[in-house]
């Protein structure tokens, strides 16, 4: 009898042990796909991560992973509360938790809040951040972002009148009015900016003024700026616009992902406008008209030069926001198609899609984007229309209260048909 209990033992022991072994295997296929399908847009990163029975690992380079000398373990019992704390800590922190090494210390029993919908408030318990793109609330500072058109009237662009766009006017208009929509379904939305400010919560002018000076500094101090810029910076020979792109910029676009962050959305919707590409200095219209959307990913073989880069890597990799983006984006641009009767790009359809992004879903393109790449949270980065579309721009100049154009009006109301269809299929689930 103890023989045969013995031999019991020993097979359910077994059984379990292969449907681990099939269940790790699972594992690795899957995040090895997705590193490969979504992430590696050049095929050129397997040397900075390894996916084997024992986990993932990342490393500072290909050299360092040929000495197997690790710069980060996530082993596969670990992912679940990993991505918990992912949902719960700051970037900071958990960049702090990357730069430990490994994980360590995890805290049991974190609870995971649910959504609570009802037919009456659709959004009830959702957070949801807003960010409308660039910062003009001017055709002044548009045209210092150059984000702006100027199209003369003429018989030749066929426009009666001339026309001026600034597209931070636009994002900004569509974000209020999207806004206004969320929040009568229950939802609370966070802008990460207002009217003529930016993220810093104060005019371009007031930060040249109150914090040029820091930046520049601490930018020299890291080694982002040479002597000879830093000294440029500081003169009186300076302009704005060189400020603008090389200084203010990117702070400000980490900026956002911060307060972002720091709000801790269930989903993010980025609002930006485009142009045609080939359409020079904007000055005439096209007749090229599409919508698209941009999730992470596609990072070339130079995107994880730093600490902080590799692990937003390891993070799109082992938590599902990547999935979650692609599908709130696939129900944005179907929103887009329905609503806009605009048609949606192809791959071959603009020269940075072939060449920067892999295609994830009709209309949804992984692409490197600071946004993108370092919010932690579900996130649709929308490009709607092309601003310099012949019959675009005559419909986007109409109004000076931007709030009250049609076809933003439009626009606002697609988005907010996208996200609804998304969080409807995810309570479903």
């Amino acid at each position: 009898m103890k023989t045969i209990i013995k031999i019991l033992f020993l097979i359910l022991i077994n059984v379990d042990s292969i449907g681990q072994n099939i269940d790790i295997q699972a594992k690795i296929k899957y995040h090895t796909e997705k590193a490969q399908n979504y992430l590696d847009k050049e095929k050129s990163l397997s040397g900075f991560y390894s996916i084997d029975a024992d986990g993932i690992k990342m490393y500072a380079s290909p050299k360092d992973k040929l000495s197997n000398k690790t710069e980060f373990v996530i082993r596969w019992g670990q992912i679940e509360n990993f991505n918990n704390l992912l949902e719960f800590n700051s970037a900071t922190s958990m960049l702090a938790k990357y730069n430990e090494g490994q994980l360590k210390g995890f805290p049991d029993g974190i609870y995971i809040a649910t959504k609570k919908i009802t037919p009456e408030k659709k959004l009830t318990g959702y957070k949801i951040a807003l960010d409308p793109g660039h910062i003009a609330n001017d055709p002044e500072t548009g045209d210092l972002e150059k984000k702006y058109l100027k199209i003369k009237g003429d018989n030749i662009n066929g426009i009666k009148d001339s026309i001026e766009i600034a597209e931070g006017m636009l994002t900004y208009a569509t974000a209020k009015l999207l806004k206004s929509k969320l929040e009568n379904e229950g939802a609370t939305v966070f802008l990460t900016r207002s009217g003529d400010k930016c993220s810093f919560g104060k005019t371009f002018a007031q930060w040249k003024k109150d914090d040029l000076k820091n930046a520049v500094d601490s930018l020299f101090k890291i080694g982002e700026l040479k002597a000879s810029q830093k000294q440029y910076f500081l003169s009186k020979k300076v302009n704005d616009r060189d400020i603008f792109r090389v200084i203010f910029k990117d702070l400000e676009l980490a900026k956002r992902a911060e307060i972002i962050n720091n709000f801790h959305p269930d989903l993010t919707v980025v609002i930006h406008f485009n142009v045609d590409e080939t359409n020079l200095k904007w000055e005439k219209t096209s007749d090229k008209d599409f919508d698209m959307t941009f999730v992470a990913g596609a990072f070339m073989k130079n995107d994880l030069s730093t600490k902080e880069k590799r692990f937003e890597f390891l993070r799109l990799l082992i938590s599902d926001n990547l999935e979650k983006s692609i599908s709130l984006s696939a129900s944005v641009i179907k929103s887009f198609e329905s609503e806009l009767n605009v048609p949606t790009a192809n791959i071959r359809d603009a020269k940075y899609l072939t060449e920067g992004c892999i295609m994830a879903a009709n209309g949804v393109y992984c692409r490197n984007l600071q946004l993108p790449r370092y919010i932690h949270s579900p996130i649709v980065y929308g490009e709607t229309l092309y601003q310099d579309n012949i019959n675009e721009c005559k419909s986007l100049n109409a109004e000076s209260d931007k709030t009250k154009n049609k076809r933003i009006q439009q626009i606002a109301e697609a988005y907010f048909k996208g996200i609804l269809e998304y969080t409807t299929t995810l309570s479903s689930k």
